[in-house]
C-alpha cells in the first residue's frame, strides 16, 4: 500500500470522529432520540453521555480517537427515561431494564422498582413485561419481594389463567415455598385446582405446585384429577401432569387412580399422550396393575404393533418383562402370520427387531420363518436383523 495514502486515510477518520459532532451519537441512542422529551422526575446533567479513549487498532497499527460507553448512571441513562412501565412492554427495553436492575447498585434497583410497581399486575401479565417481574422476584430484596407478592397474590387465579401471568405464578410459587405465604397461595389454588389442571396455563402452576411439594399435598392432586384423566391424558400437558402423579404418589393413594387409568387402558394404548402413562405404569405400577395391562397387549398385539404410538407400549413392555418376551413368542410361533404380517409394516417392523433383539439365542431358533415372506422394504429390514442375530 502507497504510505502517502494510508495516511490521508487515516487523518480523514481522525477528522471525522474528532470534528462532526453532528453526527455522532451513543451507541445506545437513536436519531430520533435527539429532539426528545426527558422525564421531569429526573434532573439531568448537562454532560455527554460518551467519551473519548485511545485504543490500539489491530488492523491499522496505531491508536485511534474512539466513542466508548460511560457506566450506567441514573441521571443519563434513557432507558430510564418517561413511563417505564410502558417500556418494559418492548423486547429491547424490557432486557435493557432486566439488564440494569441486575447490574445496579441498590439505589439504582430501588428507583426502577418504585417506578414499575404502580404497574406491576399489568406487567405480570404481558409478554416482555413478565420477565421483568421474574428478574425483580429473583434479585430483590425482601421488601420488594413482599410488596410485590402483596399484589400479584391477589391477582394469582387472573395470572394462572394468563399466557404470560402463569409464568410469573410458577415463581411466586417457587421464592415463597417454605414459607405463609406459600400456603396462602395454596389455599387461593386448591379450591379452583379441578378448573386449573384442565386449561393449558393453569396446568403448568398446578405441576409447579406438584414439583415443590411432592408427597405432601400429593392427595390434593389426586382429587383434582380424578374424574378427569380421560380428558387430561389426550393434553400433552395433562399427560404430563398424571406423570408426576404416578412418579410422585405412593401406591397406597393411587388405588382411584389406577382404577379409572384401567377403565380407559386401551385408549390410552393408542393416544399420543396416553402411551406415556401406559408405559409409566408398566415401569412402576404395582403387579397387579401391571398384569392387567400386559393381558391387554397380547390380546391387542397385531393392532397395537402397528400403530404409531400402540408400538411404543408394545416396546416398552418386550424390554422391560421377560413374561412378555415368552408369551409373544408363544404368539408367533402360533401363527407366523402375525409375525410376517408386523414385519412389513412401516411401524411393526421395529417392534419385531426389538423383540428378536431381547431374545436369547435358544429362543429366537424357535422361529421358523420364511425368508420370501419379507416382501417389503421393511420387512427386508426384520430379515437382515434375523441374520445377524443367529451368525
Amino acid at each position: 500500500m502507497d504510505p502517502e495514502n494510508d495516511q490521508e486515510i487515516i487523518d480523514s477518520i481522525v477528522n471525522a470522529l474528532e470534528s462532526d459532532d453532528d453526527r455522532s451519537f451513543s451507541p445506545s441512542q437513536t436519531r430520533s432520540d435527539t429532539n426528545r422529551t426527558y422525564s421531569p422526575q429526573i434532573k439531568r446533567l448537562q454532560q455527554p453521555q460518551y467519551s473519548i479513549k485511545k485504543i490500539q487498532s489491530p488492523i491499522i497499527g496505531f491508536k485511534l480517537d474512539c466513542w466508548t460507553i460511560q457506566p450506567f448512571n441514573l441521571d443519563d441513562d434513557q432507558y430510564l427515561d418517561g413511563d417505564l412501565i410502558l417500556k418494559c412492554k418492548d423486547q429491547t427495553n424490557s432486557r435493557k431494564i432486566q439488564g440494569l436492575f441486575e447490574k445496579g447498585n441498590d439505589e439504582q434497583r430501588e428507583f426502577i422498582f418504585q417506578k414499575l410497581l404502580p404497574g406491576i399486575v399489568s406487567l405480570a401479565n404481558d409478554i416482555f413485561g413478565n420477565y421483568v417481574v421474574q428478574r425483580i422476584l429473583e434479585q430483590g430484596n425482601q421488601l420488594q419481594r413482599e410488596l410485590i407478592f402483596e399484589l400479584l397474590s391477589q391477582q394469582i387465579l387472573v395470572l394462572c389463567y394468563n399466557t404470560y401471568g402463569c409464568r410469573v405464578a410458577q415463581k411466586l410459587l417457587e421464592i415463597s415455598y417454605n414459607t405463609f405465604k406459600f400456603d396462602q397461595i395454596f389455599n387461593i389454588l386448591s379450591s379452583e385446582i379441578r378448573n386449573l389442571v384442565l386449561d393449558t396455563n393453569g396446568n403448568h402452576v398446578i405441576q409447579k405446585i406438584a414439583e415443590l411439594v411432592k408427597f405432601q399435598k400429593s392427595e390434593w392432586l389426586i382429587e383434582g384429577v380424578l374424574g378427569q384423566i380421560q380428558k387430561l391424558s389426550n393434553d400433552s400437558h395433562g399427560c404430563r401432569l398424571i406423570q408426576q402423579i404416578l412418579e410422585l404418589s405412593s401406591i397406597s393413594q393411587l388405588n382411584n387412580i389406577y382404577k379409572e387409568l384401567l377403565s380407559i387402558q386401551d385408549e390410552l394404548c393408542f393416544s399420543q399422550y396416553g402411551n406415556y402413562i401406559i408405559q409409566i405404569l408398566l415401569h412402576r405400577g404395582p403387579s397387579d396393575v401391571i398384569y392387567k395391562i400386559q393381558n391387554g397387549i397380547i390380546k391387542n398385539l397385531e393392532k397395537l404393533s402397528c400403530d404409531k404410538f400402540g408400538s411404543n407400549v408394545v416396546d416398552k413392555s418386550v424390554n422391560i418383562s421377560v413374561y412378555m418376551r415368552k408369551e409373544i413368542l408363544k404368539v408367533f410361533i402360533h401363527n407366523m402370520n402375525v409375525f410376517y404380517k408386523l414385519s412389513n409394516n412401516c411401524y411393526g417392523n421395529y417392534v419385531i427387531q426389538n423383540f428378536c433383539k431381547q431374545l436369547e439365542y435358544n429362543q429366537l431358533i424357535k422361529l421358523s420363518y420364511d425368508s420370501s415372506q419379507f416382501n417389503t422394504q421393511f420387512g427386508q429390514h426384520v430379515y437382515q436383523t434375523l441374520q445377524k442375530l443367529k451368525n
